[in-house]
């Protein structure tokens, strides 16, 4: 960790516009890679989806970054996200974004980018809601001392 995260440019998931790593200049980057699948991760959902009502103005943005392939998304995922009613970003992965953000033992993997864009820590698993809101709060108390 500490190192300058890769820039980046996907699509939403519904394809309505891109995305890129510096639309995100001078805010705290949660990029959590998930799939559709994976039971695990959609049980982050709920507390990311929390530091995103409670930072989400300009301090903090959650992106959740679908993995399943293209094919496999238009089906799967889309019916999965019309069946929540989440405010965080959903986005859509390729090819060389999985090259710049691996998972590191599996999914879901979640980065921490900071307003400056390195990458302070990164975690491959369940989140635990407690650990992460404390974890983002000291990182705010921290940057404002």
């Amino acid at each position: 960790m500490g190192y300058a995260a890769p820039d980046f440019q996907i699509n939403t998931i519904n394809h309505d516009h891109t995305v890129a790593l510096q639309d995100y200049d001078e805010s705290f980057i949660i990029v959590n890679l998930w799939a559709s699948w994976c039971d695990q991760c959609k049980d982050n959902f709920p507390s990311l989806e929390k530091l995103d009502n409670k930072y989400g103005d300009e301090q903090l943005k959650v992106l959740a970054v679908n993995v399943d392939s293209l094919e496999f998304n238009d089906h799967g995922v889309s019916a999965f996200l019309q069946e929540q009613s989440y405010s965080m970003s959903f986005l859509q992965s390729n090819e060389l974004f999985e090259e710049s953000y691996p998972y590191l033992t599996g999914i879901p993997t979640t980065y921490f980018i900071d307003e400056d864009h390195i990458i302070i820590d990164a975690i491959s698993g369940e989140l635990n809601p407690n650990g992460i809101v404390q974890k983002i709060e000291h990182y705010f108390e921290y940057r404002n001392e």
